[in-house]
């Protein structure tokens, strides 16, 4: 799997011509292209170099985490996740039952 991002991504950029990875050059638009691409541990050393191709390693992995309360303000989250770990519904999910409309009518 590796190698063929690897393969893909230098044969795109046109660096690949059939010699091994170590001998590949590592520019910088190979590394940014393979950060999008590849997890923490798979990324080259030698791309480590370049700061921005880190940034975009980091955003990419990071971006695996889902967080439900991301968008909330701090109170608002803190709010939630109680409601949540007690088993009733927060502020913002009733206000949201009650002026949605099913059936035709408000509840």
């Amino acid at each position: 799997m590796k190698d063929s991002v690897f393969q893909s991504v230098e044969s795109q950029l046109g660096v690949f011509d059939g010699a091994d990875d170590e001998k590949a050059i590592h520019d910088h638009s190979f590394c940014k292209t393979i950060a999008a691409k590849v997890q923490e541990s798979d990324f080259p050393v030698e791309c480590k170099q370049f700061g921005d191709a880190v940034s975009i390693l980091k955003r990419h992995n990071s971006s695996n985490t889902n967080n439900p309360y991301s968008g909330m303000s701090p109170m608002d989250a803190a709010d939630a996740k109680r409601a949540k770990d007690e088993g009733h519904l927060n502020n913002a999910q009733i206000k949201r039952r009650m002026t949605t409309k099913k059936n035709g009518r408000f509840y």
